[in-house]
Parts: structure tokens; sequence; C-alpha cells
């Protein structure tokens, strides 16, 4: 059985660790579930980095001659193994996705700094 542990949220969502019932078998591969409205995506720590990247890359917008950056805030894909998501943006979802990513990876850094120093 598998128990989700609060991380993180903001006001678009929010973050669950991903962990056994079971301590003794603990999974090398952590993952993280990202649950934006009603839909939940599970991703490990490079995935959430490459989200982050595409996040950051959606405010540059459309470098195209013909959109002329006028098309920026629209949608950014959200690629998984297993499905493809695409996000509907404005500047203030675009903002909480980003906060909720940041909030994450700062998160996951600080509880493995804390288990490296074997600090509970």
């Amino acid at each position: 059985m598998y128990i989700l542990d609060p991380l993180y949220c903001n006001s678009i969502g929010a973050a669950y660790t991903v962990k056994k019932n079971n301590e003794e078998e603990e999974e090398v591969k952590q993952k993280i579930q990202l649950q934006i409205g009603d839909i939940a995506v599970l991703m490990n720590n490079k995935e959430i980095k490459k989200f982050l990247a595409v996040i950051r890359s959606a405010r540059k917008g459309c470098e195209c001659e013909n959109c002329d950056n006028k098309n920026f805030y629209k949608t950014i894909k959200c690629n998984t193994p297993k499905a493809e998501i695409n996000f509907k943006l404005t500047p203030e979802i675009l903002d909480g996705l980003e906060e909720l990513v940041l909030g994450v990876l700062f998160h996951e850094e600080y509880n493995d700094i804390l288990g490296n120093n074997q600090i509970s």
C-alpha cells in the first residue's frame, strides 16, 4: 500500500510524496504526485525539473515570425511516460504552477539534506 505524504501546496494545487506503507521496502526512485485541479500527475525529481523548464519557457512566448510574440500564455504541455497533458494558461496560473514546482523542489532538497545528516 502507498501513502501520500503532503509536501507543498498553493492556490493552484498540491504536491505529495508517494511512500510505501512498509518502511523496510523503501523504493530507490521516489515519486511525487502533483495534484493540479482534477488532474494528478506522478513524476520523479528529474521530470519535475523538466516541467519547471517548460513553465519558464512559456514566459518567453512564441518566437516565430507569424506570432510576433503575441500568442503566449495559451497552453503548455507536460509529457510523462504514460500521458501527455496540456495546461491552459493565464499569467496567474503560470505563476502558481512555477511556485508549486519550486516549492516541491525546495522541500525535496530540504528533506534530502535532513535525511543525509540524520536529522529528524
